[in-house]
């Protein structure tokens, strides 16, 4: 009996010892939390004071040009360096991300989506550029060419959603098609995308930006983007991009291949599959410098989905490759032109013309 005593006796102590040691932890757990918060603290005043302070640069840096009278050439100067001023405060904010949170950051980046607009916008009346058009190559067999399709056309879309009113769309409404922009039609252009289906586009060189709306089972394949590359409403399309700056819009089921030297962006997006960036082509390496792009800093894990705000669980709109072969593009390539030769113009299969 007496031996049963001490035997719970010291249970009973080992029970209160380990409860004053895990009251002892947690204590010290949050008081650690409390030192972080407040160094945090001063972190995030740090950044809203100098992000505000830059905004509010470029803002009267944009004013100034547009009151200001001089060369066309002082113009382009004068806009390049705004570009690289924003180009600086996107690369800050992603820096400042691990302490930000991230309606900070989804706010941070509606200014500087601002910005980009705006900036975009009074180079386009203050410089604006005459309309042309690309070609591009379609791989049916034994079909006389159409040059009004063939064309790019400002009649094709006359009212693209989010992307300004008086616009010219680079590809337009394409279906079933193998179109390639070579450098003579990309280099340090903004191409534009719309409504195409069932198409591979291959976009051979270093654009200035890229923006896609509306695409649906299409496989597009691009150089090095000097700034971003934007899309919306997409749905079941694979993607291989390398750009300082993503953002995808309204889509599902979608597989990118992705380099980006800033923080990716998805909103009202599902089933989205991110892997390392693997196209290729003769030129890659050129247009990697000729864009700027960093090519040795890809941040493409690193994804803020601005429908998640939970930090302590996943997002479950998106995830990783893993264990998942790379893709052969020229394969794809080689059986996206059977098919369209054997197909004879027809409509294709679907998994001959994206990998998904």
């Amino acid at each position: 009996m007496e031996g049963d005593s001490e035997n719970r006796k010291d249970q009973v102590l080992e029970r209160l010892n380990k409860r004053n040691k895990d009251r002892q932890n947690y204590l010290d757990v949050k008081s650690e939390q409390r030192s972080k918060e407040s160094v945090q603290n001063e972190g995030v005043d740090y950044f809203s004071s100098t992000f505000t302070q830059k905004t509010i640069d470029i803002e009267q840096r944009l004013k100034d040009i547009q009151c200001a009278e001089g060369p066309t050439t002082d113009l382009a100067r004068n806009f390049a360096d705004i570009t690289l001023e924003i180009q600086d405060l996107q690369r800050y904010l992603t820096a400042s991300t691990m302490f930000l949170s991230d309606f900070k950051i989804k706010s941070c980046q509606n200014i500087l989506n601002t910005l980009t607009s705006v900036s975009d916008e009074t180079r386009q009346r203050l410089m604006p550029k005459k309309k042309f058009g690309f070609s591009g190559r379609k791989t049916a067999a034994k079909q006389k060419p159409n040059p009004n399709k063939d064309i790019v056309d400002a009649k094709s879309s006359k009212t693209p959603e989010k992307l300004g009113s008086t616009f010219s769309w680079t590809i337009a409404n394409r279906k079933n098609e193998h179109i390639v922009l070579d450098s003579r039609q990309v280099n340090g252009q903004d191409i534009t995308i719309s409504n195409v289906s069932h198409c591979l586009v291959e976009l051979q060189g270093h654009p200035g930006s890229v923006q896609v709306s509306r695409a649906s089972k299409c496989t597009l394949l691009c150089g090095p983007i000097a700034r971003s590359f934007f899309a919306e409403n997409l749905d079941e399309c694979t993607l291989s991009i390398a750009c300082q700056q993503l953002r995808l819009h309204s889509s599902r089921g979608i597989r990118i291949y992705l380099h980006v030297t800033c923080r990716a962006i998805i909103e009202d997006c599902r089933e989205v599959e991110i892997g390392e960036f693997n196209y290729d082509y003769p030129e890659l390496e050129a247009d990697y410098l000729a864009s700027g792009l960093n090519k040795s800093q890809n941040n493409y894990t690193d994804v803020a989905d601005f429908n998640w705000l939970s930090p302590d669980a996943p997002s479950p709109n998106w995830s990783l490759l893993k264990d998942h072969p790379d893709p052969n593009w020229n394969a794809l390539r080689r059986d996206f032109i059977a098919n369209s030769h054997n197909n004879n113009g027809h409509k294709q299969d679907v998994k001959d013309i994206s990998i998904i």
